[in-house]
């Protein structure tokens, strides 16, 4: 089935750059960057930005690339905020649990090893850039920035390890650069990501961007994606559902430009059929 996909601005935030996960909920945007100790939270109906830091040290923004947690991703599971470090690097292997007041930080280098090497996942290729939560499932998008091009769903369940299983999935090219997973969420008993194409197979460095795809995929993950293209040039780096209407869905994406502009546009994506 075709979805319709129309993208708009939907409101600009000063002060956060290189944003790289969103959360909408209760009328509040939180959002993480990969070069930043903070988590930031927007209030829309006052328009107030405030922070939360996760992790003390200076600076606590504008990072360097070879010093940041490099946090790519932001999910909600009802209850606390859960924010996880890319683990392509050994700086990158923090998980953060947020419930709104306190701050947990948790080692996940142990976790991202052993996916690694149940999934013969080189240092190189590993790099997870969205997170989902169901019930006991925690599933990790693998961004397909490597030298091997893995994007993949990691599936990892703490209380059965055994039960951990990894799901290639073929993502379409757009203007011939291969496209990797950048983030995810879940509604209802779908899961909705994004991918964007970038001319660099490093999970290291940036590289020429030439946009990004919207894609489907069933929660239990029993099915191949559907995948559109979204309008424009954009680098999306964070999906996170808004609402249903009459018509359709609306998400919310933010964008990650590779500069430090302190000025973070938000987007609405309207998906109809």
């Amino acid at each position: 089935m075709m979805l319709k996909l129309i993208l708009e601005a939907f409101i600009s935030i000063s002060g956060i750059t290189a944003a790289s996960g969103i959360v909408y909920h209760n009328d509040e945007l939180h959002i993480v960057s990969d070069n930043s100790n903070y988590l930031y939270s927007y209030n829309l109906a006052q328009q107030r930005l405030s922070k939360t830091a996760l992790l003390e040290a200076e600076p606590m923004e504008n990072i360097s690339k070879a010093n940041k947690m490099d946090l790519e991703s932001i999910t909600f599971d009802g209850n606390r905020y859960y924010l996880y470090g890319s683990g392509s690097t050994e700086k990158r292997n923090n998980r953060f649990i947020w419930d709104g007041n306190e701050v947990i930080k948790e080692d996940y280098s142990k976790i991202y090893a052993h996916l690694m090497q149940k999934f013969k996942i080189s240092k190189d290729d590993f790099n997870i850039e969205g997170v989902v939560h169901i019930d006991d499932r925690i599933l990790l998008f693998n961004r397909g920035n490597g030298p091997q091009g893995i994007n993949a769903i990691l599936e990892y369940n703490g209380k059965a390890e055994d039960k951990s299983r990894c799901i290639p999935v073929e993502l379409p090219t757009i203007k011939g650069i291969s496209t990797g997973f950048s983030d995810a969420a879940l509604v209802g008993e779908d899961i909705y990501f994004i991918a964007t194409a970038e001319d660099a197979k490093s999970t290291y460095l940036d590289g020429e961007i030439a946009g990004s795809l919207l894609g489907k995929i069933s929660a239990d993950l029993s099915s191949g994606p559907e995948v559109f293209q979204i309008p424009g040039n954009h680098k999306f780096e964070g999906i996170t559902f808004k609402e249903k209407t009459d018509k359709g869905l609306i998400f919310l994406l933010c964008e990650d430009t590779d500069t430090e502009d302190a000025e973070l546009t938000v987007y609405s994506l309207n998906v109809t059929n």
